[in-house]
């Protein structure tokens, strides 16, 4: 549950900083030259993982390994030279992934491998940014598969030879890699805890 909760739950969404302002309060100060200064203070909610240790730290290791794989493989793709390579069809849904396969690779940047707790924006750009991500990267990868035998039914091509055997196998591969982001990812139970037990994290 906390995986379709990270995806699709608490009206959570891709955004930039500005989607998080209520979660900080500026305070100012007066510096002993009278200056004033200006600081974000974060007042809001603390999301922690409920398990630590070195279990939890393989799975953020390993997701971050299977998220470099997946955009690897989705290059590599993109660069193949196939029997449907020549259709826009099959090839913009490849394209297409290339930006969520982007933001799953920054996503792997700001998981918490240190386990602390994390501010709210940070626990999106990270764990549930990867979720999205990865989903993201699925959906356009299975289309272009599908795509890409309805175009061999188009024009009666059934012939499969080594470099089209291989763009299956590299689409196949680059939802395994994603799949199994989701599956790490999801299996970390995380939850939110009042901002005042974290105050000076």
């Amino acid at each position: 549950m906390a995986l379709f909760d990270n995806l699709f739950g608490k009206g959570k969404t891709f955004s930039d900083r500005m989607r998080y302002v209520e979660d900080f309060r500026i305070e100012e100060s007066l510096d002993e030259r009278g200056k004033m200064h200006r600081k974000a203070v974060y007042i809001g909610n603390w999301t922690v993982l409920r398990k630590t240790g070195s279990g939890a730290l393989a799975k953020l290791i390993a997701s971050a390994a299977l998220a470099a794989a997946a955009a690897v493989l989705l290059v590599r793709t993109m660069l193949l030279t196939h029997a449907s390579s020549g259709s826009l069809f099959v090839m913009i849904p490849l394209a297409a992934a290339l930006f969520p396969a982007l933001y799953l690779v920054m996503g792997a940047f700001s998981l918490p491998y240190r386990q602390k707790p994390m501010r709210r924006d940070r626990f999106m750009h990270g764990i549930t940014r990867m979720q999205r991500s990865s989903v993201a990267v699925i959906a356009f990868a299975a289309v272009s598969l599908i795509v890409s035998f309805i175009y061999r039914a188009v024009v009666g091509d059934w012939m499969f030879f080594k470099e089209d055997r291989l763009f299956i196998a590299l689409c196949i591969g680059v939802g395994i890699c994603c799949a199994g982001v989701l599956i790490l990812l999801g299996s970390l139970e995380t939850e939110e805890r009042p901002n005042g037990d974290f105050a000076n994290s």
